[in-house]
């Protein structure tokens, strides 16, 4: 694999071009990578409404009806549902571990097996959350496991 990297005060937008013969494990990857970091989605805090970079994100978690956004420092609300949000990052590093929760795995730190069947995951900001049964075999599959 070849990189080329064009870099002149000429250019207003980032553009990335691949050129393969077929898009394989690797090309895929790259362009999973290329997508992850340009999403965006609209948030709520304190009365305005903002956007922010999906990677910033370390879980979306729905309370009683109501989407939010933990990202390092800042819990944002949303007006999407779960499912919504599901949908928008399908193939992204984003992986359902709940019914309520959708995690990150590029903040991901470490996860250890439980005794029940479910596994614990410890983000890097020092959040556990719990993966439950029902979604450990999704959530290895995206983590390679």
């Amino acid at each position: 694999m070849k990189i080329k990297i064009e870099q002149d005060a000429v250019y207003k937008e980032t553009e990335i071009d691949i050129r393969c013969r077929s898009i394989d494990d690797q090309v895929q990857q790259i362009i999973d990578i290329a997508n992850r970091s340009t999403k965006t989605i609209a948030v709520k805090a304190d009365g305005a409404s903002k956007m922010i970079k999906t990677q910033s994100v370390y879980y979306f978690e729905s309370v009683d009806e109501k989407s939010f956004a933990y990202c390092k420092e800042n819990v944002y609300s949303l007006d999407m549902k779960l499912y919504e949000i599901e949908q928008m990052l399908e193939g992204s590093s984003f992986v359902r571990i709940s019914k309520a929760c959708i995690l990150n795995i590029d903040v991901l730190d470490s996860v250890k097996v439980l005794m029940n069947g479910k596994m614990e995951a410890l983000l890097q900001n020092g959040e556990k959350l719990v993966i439950n049964r029902h979604y450990v075999p999704g959530f290895k599959k995206k983590f390679g496991m």
